[in-house]
């Protein structure tokens, strides 16, 4: 089978362990299309047999003109690059508004799959308008052959893109880490692996983003626990600057960090290895999930997976279905303030938390990826 996949960046941790995965599942090529090249994640291509990347044009260093042009150059790239190739099938990660610009796809494929990875119908925009990317969004829907999302993720799709029932297929990514943090949970002790990385024991520790992107949140969750002096004594504020990091806004939230007097740990200029990510989540104890927007990622899942307590906010619409269907606990929010709070009742009686923690570790193992490629294999063979 001769595979394409179309994609951010292709030293992603999704994108290297599915290609990993289905390289050891069945017999098939993958060549790999990127619009945004980034070495920030410490992967490489080894599962790839080509990588093709858009590259840098003058007019990316002026802001406005970028921002309206880049989306048409990079779908001219794709439709140059794909001119002469045909493939089984073309799959497409991350529906950016270069790839509903594209107007060569469909006609080199056997079939089209496309995988919205969260916030595209919300955010993305063409030209500086979202009416406008909703318009070819629809348009280019109509020559896909199938969406692969998780099935919680389907009602969304439906509401925005009436007319896709027969075009849903259940697929989910898996989570690498997931392996080594079941192997690590079943050896050590949690108060272990907390030592390990100078993480105080008598605290519970307290993730407030899971990547270095300003959508977490993080000034005005520091900025509101700086508020709340109880919990100062109580819990360890924990910051992974690593994914999607900004140096500018890194330095922000260190320095909110410093100042806010609550004792802290940041993870920053590198990124975790799978074995690495496990253990931080095992040393979690409560997540709070306050993004302005974000779908049920798979750094959740981990964080649920490792026995953490997560408090999300209400305003995060598929969270209540996808933590049902999958059978996880979370306790819903209303606000970054309201968090706050609800911190402090489970800080207080975190032992009657137990059953939920419990629930979370035993939902989480049809996340891994040996159980996950198995519904992207069953539908790349329909």
């Amino acid at each position: 089978m001769k595979l394409l996949l179309v994609v951010g960046t292709a030293k992603d941790v999704f994108i290297y362990n599915m290609a990993k995965w289905l390289k050891s599942s069945m017999n098939v090529s993958i060549d790999v299309f990127e619009f945004y090249p980034s070495n920030r994640q410490n992967y490489d291509y080894r599962y790839y047999d080509s990588v093709t990347t858009v590259g840098k044009p003058w007019y990316t260093k002026i802001k406005g003109l970028r921002n309206i042009i880049t989306p048409f150059y990079n779908a001219k790239c794709l439709d140059n690059f794909i001119k002469e190739k045909y493939y089984d099938i073309i799959q497409c990660h991350w529906i950016v508004p270069s790839v509903v610009l594209s107007k060569n796809l469909k006609p080199h494929c056997k079939k089209l799959y496309v995988s919205f990875w969260g916030g595209e119908l919300s955010q993305s925009k063409i030209c500086y308008s979202n009416k406008l990317y909703r318009y070819k969004l629809n348009h280019f829907i109509n020559d896909i052959d199938y969406i692969l999302n998780s099935e919680t993720y389907f009602n969304l799709l439906a509401v925005n893109l009436p007319g896709i029932a027969n075009k849903l297929l259940p697929a989910r990514l898996g989570s690498a880490a997931l392996d080594y943090l079941y192997n690590l949970m079943s050896n050590k002790d949690r108060s272990e692996i907390k030592a390990q990385w100078n993480i105080p024991t008598d605290k519970f520790s307290v993730l407030i983003g899971y990547s270095g992107k300003p959508l977490h949140q993080h000034l005005k969750i520091i900025n509101a626990l700086k508020q709340n002096n109880y919990l100062k004594d109580k819990i360890h504020l924990l910051a992974i600057m690593t994914r999607g990091f900004d140096n500018n806004y890194t330095e922000q939230t260190e320095t909110a960090l410093y100042n806010c007097g609550y004792s802290y740990t940041m993870i920053k200029g590198r990124f975790l290895s799978d074995e690495e990510i496990a253990s931080f989540r095992y040393a979690t104890d409560i997540v709070l999930q306050l993004s302005i927007f974000d779908a049920f990622s798979r750094s959740i899942v981990e964080c649920l997976c490792a026995g953490s307590i997560v408090l999300y906010g209400k305003w995060l619409d598929n969270y209540p279905e996808s933590l049902n269907n999958d059978g996880f606990q979370a306790i819903a929010v209303n606000s970054i303030e309201s968090a706050c709070g609800e911190l402090k009742n489970v800080v207080d009686h975190y032992s009657s938390f137990s059953t939920m923690l419990q629930n979370n570790t035993i939902a989480g193992r049809k996340n891994t990826w040996s159980e996950c490629i198995k519904d992207w294999i069953e539908a790349y063979q329909r």
